[in-house]
């Protein structure tokens, strides 16, 4: 299945999980986001990747510019946008841009699932393709950083993220996997996971999209 696809389902989902919820619900995996600026988010993200706009990404700054720019619009206004932009956005998503954009849109389906009470959707192959550049990021950074490579067992098969032999492994599923590598998880829930070896040898290099939680995040 190419990107674009797995894009506008995880699109359709979103739109039918925020269809009749308060846009004004808080999102906790985004904290000061409400449901209407993740919405927001996404429709002013994809502007961005069209315009090759990335200033302010490793800070946090780009996501809360489109947000900060978009306060004043309404959750129909973000949905108009983000028709509008996805259609501008097409031939990205045949490009190296199309896995990040996989990975961006299926992140936060979860992150509104949370919000808004309606779990679902874990087990489908949309989150294993979210996984895809995120794990091409982390075998990278390992072997930037001479982390000891590491064994991922996930339920369709394993990788060996980084360079040589593994020194460790971890058990977990594509779900428990994405949300550690996107930052929705804290420091104990990763160690809690199933490990052979040291957890602390790479939870630094999992923290790839910022820092992981300080509290405890179940979705």
């Amino acid at each position: 299945m190419t990107n674009a696809p797995i894009y506008d389902a995880a699109k359709r989902r979103i739109t039918e999980i925020v269809t009749g919820a308060d846009p004004q619900t808080p999102v906790a995996a985004t904290p000061g986001w409400s449901v209407k600026d993740v919405v927001a988010h996404l429709a002013g993200g994809l502007r961005d990747f069209v315009d090759r706009r990335f200033d302010g990404v490793e800070s946090g700054e780009w996501g809360e510019r489109q947000v900060r720019d978009r306060r004043d619009n309404s959750l129909g206004d973000a949905f108009a946008e983000w028709d509008a932009n996805l259609e501008l956005a097409r031939p990205l998503f045949d490009t190296p841009m199309g896995p990040i954009l996989v990975a961006e849109v299926v992140a936060h389906e979860h992150d509104l699932r949370a919000a808004l009470g309606v779990p679902g959707g874990r087990d489908g192959v949309e989150v294993r393709a979210a996984l895809t550049r995120p794990l091409q990021e982390l075998d990278k950074l390992m072997r930037e950083n001479d982390v000891p490579a590491l064994r991922v067992t996930l339920e369709h098969g394993d990788r060996v993220l980084g360079h040589g032999d593994p020194a460790g492994t971890l058990r977990t599923s594509s779900f428990e996997l994405m949300r550690a590598i996107g930052g929705r998880r804290s420091v104990d829930q990763i160690k809690a996971l199933d490990w052979d070896g040291d957890p602390d040898v790479w939870i630094s290099s999992l923290a790839l999209f910022g820092r992981h939680r300080p509290e405890p995040f179940c979705e």
